[in-house]
């Protein structure tokens, strides 16, 4: 129900962004981070238009390096997982964008 809230441009959709964030940087269970990765995921997966707030609360959560996200298990226990990842990682991240993404195998550019 979270996601749900993650839409347009508000107090209220950083609330619930902050929210998302929050519950994976403190989950000390990875069973938690990977079900909050799922839940973002399952919506980026879709067709578009992605909802601005799952955007930008996916991209925070690749981009910075408090999350660690890269270096979670559930990102590298197998070759098609981490292929969808990056290839989601590159469809939210705009062309040209001025930080690089680390992944398990390096750059995103």
């Amino acid at each position: 129900a979270i996601a749900n809230q993650l839409r347009s441009p508000s107090s209220h959709t950083h609330y619930y962004s902050c929210v998302m964030l929050f519950l994976f940087s403190e989950a000390k269970d990875d069973g938690v981070k990977e079900q909050v990765t799922r839940v973002l995921l399952e919506r980026l997966i879709v067709h578009r238009p992605h909802p601005w707030g799952l955007l930008i609360t996916f991209t925070e959560l690749i981009k910075n390096q408090r999350y660690q996200f890269w270096n979670q298990p559930f990102t590298r226990c197998a070759t098609e997982i981490e292929q969808v990842f990056e290839s989601v990682a590159k469809s939210c991240i705009p062309p040209g964008a001025s930080s690089a993404v680390v992944s398990g195998r390096g750059l995103l550019q």
